[in-house]
């Protein structure tokens, strides 16, 4: 199936094509054991693509034994309570925070969704809610599984949001960042973006970051969209990324530039890679709006300093 890219002995990715856009949404399924895991699994609109998906992978009601849930943003979990209609033995593992807005989508969840995403979110549509014998709160820091042999450490890793985790599959050494360390988009030249919404913290963030360096994981799984060698170089040149943008913006802000497009001109002289993304528009407009998202994230930041 085009959509599914099977990319190491037990992981796939699945593409979702989520407004027909490709190395966007695209959960990874995890084979443990006979037994699954998908790592998030993306927004309600997505939902029927990754059970057509999941079908043709022989998974099942049966098999599917966890979600794990990087964050909570729509484009995450959206789908989840959509999904575990039909799957309504899998067990969800989310931070703590997470845990009432999966329950209780409606409260704050969608409504935060939609005053910041707007039409994006209602193009991923409302979620459904998850039943709390489903969910499993992660309480602790830290965070050890073993799934059929195969053991998961999680980490805590705000920054991008307070309830976001990340975790590392040992076996393989590979390090599931979800949106902890921005954006990975292969197409465009492997271009490695910040993903910094408001309202984003950098010093947690950064903090998150060396916390994954000290796992020395050999690869990253970026919930967009990829997963990649040499981990360390990664992580810190994603460091090395957020500090440009820190200064860049806190420089254009003092220069009176405070419109995201005008903001996104400066930024790409000092950035080639989010650059490529501010240039596209064609073929990776939600990408794009993605990045232009982090832009305000880091207007908030400054104004804030």
């Amino acid at each position: 199936m085009e959509n599914i890219k099977h990319l190491e002995e037990e992981i796939w990715q699945l593409d979702l094509k989520v407004d027909n856009e490709m190395e966007f949404i695209a959960p990874y399924l995890i084979k443990v054991g006979g037994e699954y895991i998908i790592v998030d699994v993306g927004p309600k609109c997505g939902i029927p693509e990754l059970e057509r998906q999941l079908s043709f992978l022989g998974v099942t009601k049966d098999n599917l034994k966890y979600v794990f849930l990087t964050h909570i943003h729509l484009d995450h979990s959206g789908g989840l309570g959509t999904l575990l209609k039909n799957f309504p033995n899998t067990m969800v593992l989310v931070h703590r925070r997470g845990k009432p807005h999966l329950i209780d989508p409606d409260k704050v969840l969608w409504k935060s969704s939609i005053d910041t995403l707007g039409w994006v979110a209602e193009m991923y549509e409302k979620p459904d809610p998850v039943m709390e014998e489903n969910i499993i709160a992660i309480n602790e820091k830290s965070f050890e599984i073993n799934v059929n042999g195969s053991d998961f450490i999680w980490y805590e890793t705000p920054g991008h949001a307070s309830h976001h985790f990340s975790f590392m599959m040992l076996k393989n050494k590979i390090m599931f960042c979800g949106d902890s360390v921005g954006m990975y988009i292969p197409s465009l030249n492997e271009a490695l973006v910040p993903t910094t919404p408001h309202p984003y913290r950098i010093d947690s963030g950064i903090e998150s970051i060396n916390l994954m360096i000290k796992q020395n994981p050999e690869k990253l799984a970026f919930a967009h969209h990829a997963i990649r060698p040499n981990a360390e170089g990664l992580l810190r040149k994603h460091i090395d990324q957020l500090k440009a943008w820190q200064i860049c913006v806190k420089d254009c802000i003092n220069k009176g530039i405070v419109e995201e497009e005008e903001i996104a001109i400066e930024l790409s002289g000092v950035d080639i890679e989010s650059a490529r993304l501010f240039k596209e528009s064609k073929n990776f407009g939600g990408l794009r709006k993605a990045l232009v998202g982090s832009i305000t994230g880091f207007i908030h930041l400054v104004n804030q300093e």
